[in-house]
């Protein structure tokens, strides 16, 4: 069932970025609201649930951008794996990791792009350009993250109270 509440989450955050993100002039500038719950999930879910989610919202994005296929999942993956090894050192529950950890997801993937782009030699804008768009996506990150990791948490503990609280799980 857990399964349900990411298809949901990933569905609503992917309408935002692709069709909604677009039309609201101010949210030009704001990095891809799916690290952010990728994030969340490679934090306090299982790693098993974790890579599952990755890899379908990975190959979505993957075929609704038109960049290189592959770029979403790497980018995902990396997260994940930057997520898992933080948390060998901090708590998830952590406040001040909850608040820089979305900064640093943004700094994978936009170090992950710019790899991509480099190995491609693809770099179609100036680099001043895309120092700019990296730290305009990087203040987004910062007053943004902690809100939509906090809400991801919230969601995930509401589902599971409703969960328990209406539908009872078979003993193994």
């Amino acid at each position: 069932m857990n399964y349900l509440l990411h298809a949901l989450m990933g569905l609503i955050l992917i309408i935002f970025q692709t069709a909604v993100r677009p039309q609201i002039g101010f949210l030009a500038g704001i990095y891809d609201v799916l690290i952010a719950y990728i994030l969340f999930l490679g934090l306090f879910r299982p790693l098993k649930e974790t890579l599952v989610v990755v890899l379908v919202f990975g190959f979505v994005m993957d075929s609704l951008c038109g960049g290189p296929f592959g770029l979403f999942l790497t980018t995902y993956f990396w997260v994940v794996l930057l997520a898992r090894q933080i948390t060998r050192f901090l708590h998830p529950d952590n406040l001040v990791l909850r608040f820089f950890v979305v900064a640093l997801g943004v700094i994978a993937q936009n170090g992950v792009y710019m790899g991509v782009a480099v190995v491609l030699e693809n770099l179609a804008f100036a680099p001043a350009l895309i120092q700019q768009a990296a730290v305009t996506q990087l203040l987004w990150a910062l007053g943004t993250g902690f809100i939509l990791v906090t809400i991801f948490r919230q969601c995930h503990r509401v589902w599971e109270d409703f969960l328990g609280a209406y539908f009872v799980r078979e003993a193994a």
